[in-house]
C-alpha cells in the first residue's frame, strides 16, 4: 500500500504544532511551540492570547518543517494537509485551519478535517527512528487530558465508538484546579503529581470520594475537587468556611497558607482518587470487550502513577497496552497526521478543496462526521 506523506497542523488550544508524517506512522519532521510561559501568570489558557500566539508561531514552524522536508528531498511528495478543526478553542482552531488551508490552496493540494481527540488515540501508532509494533485492533481507547476524558472502542476498520466520558470536569482539569488552589505552579497537573510524590511511602492518605455515575463508563471528577478544597480549608484553619468561587478560595489560601504536609497529603489523595477512577473504568471496559487491546492518549497519559496503574490492569486482563512516548501524549501535530492517514485509509474521511472554505468546531463528538 502506498504510504501517503501528509503535512499536519495542530492549534486546538495553546500548543502550536506542525509535522510531516508518512504512512500515519513515521514522523519525518515536527515542531511544537508551547505557550505555557505566556499563560502561566493567569493560571490558565486565555483564548484570545492563545490565538494571537498561534498567529505568531505557526508560520515560523511551518517554514522550519518545510525547510527540513526540502533537506530530506520529500517536499514535492506532500499530497495533502491534515488540519485539526475541532474540538477546541474556536479562535485557535481558525488560525491553524486558515494558515494550513491557505498554504494548501496556493499549491493545489487538498485538506483534511481531523478530530483532535482521534489524534490523541492515533498517537499510539507514531514512531521516529525506532521500529515499534503498531497497536492491534479492536482496542479500548482512553483519552485523558486537560479538556477531555473519555473511553471508546476502536473497531478493526478504525471506526470509533464512544463508550463514555466525563460528565463534568475532565481529569486534567480537576488536577489543574486543585493544584492551583494548593499554590502549585502552572501547569498544575504535573506540579500536583510532583507534590504527591513527596508523600512518605506507606503514609495514611485520607481518601477522596468519587461520585457514581449512571453511565457504566462515565466519570465525574467535580466531587474530587470539592472534597480536596474542603480538606484544604480545614488544614488552613478555615473550618467555618465553605468552598466558594476560585478567586475567593485563592485569596483565602494566600492569607492562610496551607502547611506543606497537608498540601502533600491532599495532592496524593487527589492523584489516588483520579487514577483509581480511571483504572476502574478501563478495567470494566476491558472485561466487557475481551477481544480488545488497550490504547491510551492525552496529556494526563504522561502521569507516572496512571501509566503504572493502566499497565497493571492490562497485565491483569492479559491485554497489550500501548501508551505513546511523552512527547506525543501532549498536543502535537504528528498525531494529527496519523489520524488523517487513518481516516483516508479506512474511508471514514475525504480530502476537500481548500478554496471551498474550512469550518472549525468548538464541539465535535469523537466517532462522528464533521458537524454540519
Amino acid at each position: 500500500m502506498r504510504e501517503r506523506l501528509l503535512l499536519s497542523i495542530e492549534s486546538s488550544c495553546d500548543e502550536s504544532a506542525v509535522a510531516l508524517v508518512r504512512g500515519g506512522r513515521e514522523v519525518l519532521a515536527e515542531r511544537v511551540a508551547s505557550q505555557t510561559a505566556i499563560h502561566a501568570p493567569f493560571g490558565g489558557v486565555i483564548p484570545e492570547v492563545a490565538a494571537r500566539a498561534h498567529h505568531e508561531w505557526l508560520p515560523r514552524l511551518l517554514g522550519e518543517v518545510l525547510k527540513e522536508a526540502e533537506g530530506l528531498g520529500v517536499a514535492s511528495e506532500i499530497e495533502g494537509v491534515a488540519l485539526t478543526t475541532g474540538p477546541g478553542l474556536v479562535g485557535s482552531l481558525l488560525v491553524g485551519a486558515g494558515i494550513g488551508s491557505a498554504w494548501a490552496w496556493a499549491r493545489g493540494l487538498p485538506v483534511l478535517n481531523v478530530n483532535h481527540l482521534e489524534g490523541h488515540l492515533r498517537a499510539a501508532w507514531l514512531r521516529d527512528a525506532a521500529e515499534v509494533e503498531a497497536p492491534t485492533l479492536p482496542a479500548i481507547g482512553l483519552v485523558v487530558s486537560g479538556g477531555h476524558t473519555l473511553l471508546v472502542r476502536i473497531e478493526r476498520d478504525g471506526a470509533v465508538q464512544r463508550l463514555g466520558g466525563t460528565i463534568d470536569d475532565a481529569a486534567g482539569e480537576a488536577f489543574d484546579k486543585i493544584a492551583r488552589l494548593l499554590g502549585a505552579p502552572y501547569p498544575g497537573g504535573a506540579a500536583l503529581s510532583a507534590l504527591a510524590a513527596k508523600a512518605p511511602r506507606g503514609a495514611q492518605i485520607t481518601p477522596l470520594p468519587i461520585a457514581k455515575t449512571e453511565g457504566l463508563y462515565d466519570f465525574s471528577f467535580s466531587g474530587v475537587k470539592t472534597a480536596a478544597i474542603r480538606q484544604a480549608l480545614v488544614a488552613s484553619g478555615l473550618t467555618d468556611q465553605s468552598p466558594g468561587r476560585a478567586t475567593t478560595l485563592t485569596r483565602q489560601f494566600a492569607e492562610h497558607p496551607l502547611p506543606e504536609a497537608a498540601a502533600i497529603a491532599i495532592a496524593a489523595a487527589t492523584e489516588q482518587a483520579i487514577v483509581g477512577a480511571l483504572r476502574a473504568g478501563v478495567q470494566r471496559a476491558l472485561r466487557a470487550n475481551p477481544d480488545c487491546s488497550l490504547i491510551v492518549g492525552g496529556g494526563v497519559a504522561a502521569n507516572g502513577p496512571l501509566r503504572d496503574a493502566l499497565a497493571n490492569v492490562a497485565s491483569e486482563e492479559r491485554r497489550t497496552l500501548v501508551v505513546p512516548p511523552l512527547k506525543w501524549c501532549t498536543d502535537n501535530a504528528a498525531m494529527i497526521g496519523a489520524a488523517g492517514e487513518a481516516l483516508l485509509r479506512d474511508e471514514r474521511g475525504a480530502y476537500q478543496d481548500p478554496s471551498a472554505g474550512v469550518e472549525v468546531h468548538a464541539q465535535w463528538r469523537i466517532g462522528t462526521a464533521v458537524p454540519a
